[in-house]
């Protein structure tokens, strides 16, 4: 299949009448990313297998035409039913998502749907095939901090141990055992002896120091907690002694996060040839797709699923907007798959930008803008998914607030608000569009004028807000399953808003709140001091807690032994099929 001649079409589709069509050549270009030259040589060559006629416009200002043969949704069929004969499962999601009518895929929708979800080969290999909203940033551990990410490490890697949500303890993972000394800076850890890393070499405890010291660097995001090692020394091939210069009852949990992921130390890190320890491999990955295999030597038990894919859909509404899907088209009109609904899967909030000066820094300012963001309003104006209302970073301390915009003019004339424009910052993501637009158009209510500032995606996780042009910005948190430790991660991240836009006398008694919650060895202290923190940031309004939000998923039924992954999806080395599912591909699959 052509892909830019589809391409084409469907941008010129609204403008075709009777198969004919008038265009620009460099709009082609810009859609094909080459050149005119380039775009006027692609649609010589279409000509010359009568794909379409040309008729170039001659003169300044008489536009070209272009005269195809057959509608559009014919030549759409005609391939889609091609592409489901051949298991071409790429062009059918190209198809997809062009911008065309959904009805006309309706006639073919049952076919088009069992090319999701679940599959089976002619050899009996069980494949879970799933759509992923956008392009994967990064799976380097150093830098990764994005939850959808965070879940892939965990499926391709392990850690030396793990942090059990359900009982709040550690349980042994690659190492089956440890000790600590009383003043908590000497840990000693016991490897297994029977972990093998994916290109075949059993793991020691060089490769843990060697995971460890690249963690450590200063440009990791997990380099905060790792910055109290003075030595590690490796006593024999399984076991490992590290030493801090001062006590750490938390250091154990850093150890569980999947940015601890244990590395091969005789393999260069490619990110794009992951070589690890976990239940699944990486066989393949691209822009348009990530491919995990079971790993049959794994230390554990192998997953009972073959292959996972990972296909890319940013665009196009034919598919629906969740970040990971198994389903394509009317899967709620398919008894087979079942909803699966999970609720406050994280929070959404603001962060105020505290290193710039002026009116929209001003406690008062502050105050004003959380004062008019009542939540109540904005879960009854039909946001998708949009959970429950928040007050606190955990959903289980949240209480929702009671609002008074009566307060705000006042509020306004003591920070001397003259009307001039705010810098609201979001990221580009079509539900956070949405919310953002309804907190300016509430914000106008009141007089506020906030001027919408989009910050890619790979913007606002791996690189630097800039704090010049932004006043304030709305953002979301996926914690993992080690409550505390999320917490901590949420306000030590160098990635994530609190350490980019917060000023350093705020960072800085931060630090000592924060210092003082990790040296607590009561839990339920810890908890209490906990809630203070977050009481310091949010009376003073540093941060605004918004909401937070519900995820769903619609998954087949036959899909078993579901287990939650730390990051709110599920753990795919536990999942199996309970049945042979009715369709079958081919192994070769395209």
């Amino acid at each position: 299949m052509d892909k830019d001649y589809f391409t084409m079409r469907a941008h010129l589709y609204e403008q075709t009448t009777d198969l004919e069509v008038p265009f620009k050549l460099n709009n082609l270009a810009d859609i094909w990313f080459c050149t005119t030259k380039n775009a006027k040589r692609k649609l010589q060559q279409y000509q010359s297998k009568d794909m379409l006629t040309y008729l170039p416009g001659l003169g300044r200002g008489n536009v070209s035409r272009l005269i195809f043969p057959k509608q559009l949704e014919d030549e759409v069929l005609e391939v889609l039913e091609q592409s489901l004969a051949k298991d071409a499962f790429s062009d059918i999601l190209f198809l997809l998502q062009l911008p065309i009518p959904k009805s006309w895929f309706s006639s073919i929708s049952t076919e088009i749907q069992h090319m999701f979800g679940l599959q089976v080969t002619e050899n009996q290999q069980e494949i879970l095939r799933s759509i992923v909203r956008r392009k994967l940033t990064t799976l380097d551990p150093l830098q990764t901090s994005v939850s959808m990410e965070a879940f892939l490490i965990t499926q391709i890697s392990d850690t030396l141990i793990k942090y059990d949500e359900q009982k709040k303890t550690i349980i042994p993972h690659i190492a089956h055992n440890w000790k600590v000394s009383d003043d908590y800076t000497e840990w000693t850890f016991y490897l297994r002896k029977s972990v093998l890393f994916h290109h075949g070499r059993m793991l020691d405890s060089e490769d843990v120091k060697h995971t460890l010291l690249r963690s450590k660097e200063t440009n990791s995001v997990s380099a905060w907690q790792l910055k109290s090692i003075k030595a590690i020394q490796c006593g024999n091939k399984f076991t490992i002694t590290i030493y801090l210069n001062k006590p750490d009852p938390f250091f154990i949990r850093y150890l569980c996060t999947a940015n601890m992921a244990i590395l091969p130390r005789d393999v260069v890190f490619n990110e794009y040839k992951w070589i690890s320890t976990g239940p699944f491999r990486i066989v393949e990955r691209n822009d348009e797709r990530l491919v995990l295999e079971a790993f049959d030597a794994y230390f554990l038990e192998r997953p009972l699923l073959d292959r996972v894919e990972f296909w890319t859909a940013q665009t196009g509404d034919t598919l629906t907007n969740i970040p990971m899907q198994f389903t394509s088209v009317d899967y709620e009109e398919n008894k087979a798959y079942v909803e699966r609904r999970k609720l406050g899967v994280g929070v959404n909030f603001i962060c105020f930008n505290t290193h710039r000066q002026g009116v929209p820094q001003h406690p008062a300012f502050r105050e004003a803008i959380y004062q008019l963001i009542d939540c109540q309003i904005a879960s009854e104006q039909g946001f998708e998914n949009y959970g429950t209302i928040a007050s606190n970073y955990f959903p289980e301390k949240s209480i929702a607030p009671i609002k008074n915009p009566d307060k705000i003019a006042d509020l306004l004339k003591e920070a001397n608000y003259q009307g001039e424009k705010v810098i609201f910052a979001t990221t580009q993501h079509p539900t956070a569009l949405k919310e953002s637009k309804w907190i300016r158009d509430r914000a106008a209510q009141f007089g506020i004028t906030l001027e919408q500032k989009i910050i890619t995606h790979h913007e606002a996780s791996y690189s630097n807000v800039p704090k010049e042009e932004t006043d304030l910005m709305m953002m979301g948190e996926i914690p993992a399953s080690d409550n505390e430790m999320a917490y901590l991660d949420f306000l030590n991240n160098p990635y994530l808003l609190p350490q980019q836009l917060l000023n350093p006398s705020i960072l800085l008694e931060l630090s000592k709140k924060l210092d003082a919650m990790k040296l607590e060895k009561s839990a339920s202290k810890r908890d209490a001091l906990q809630t203070n923190i977050d009481r310091y940031l949010t009376e003073n309004n540093y941060l605004i807690y918004l909401h937070h939000p519900e995820k769903s998923q619609s998954l087949h039924s036959m899909i078993k032994g579901i287990a939650e992954n730390p990051y709110g999806y599920f753990d795919l080395s536990k999942v199996w099929i309970e049945t042979k599912p009715l369709k079958k591909v081919k192994s070769n699959y395209k």
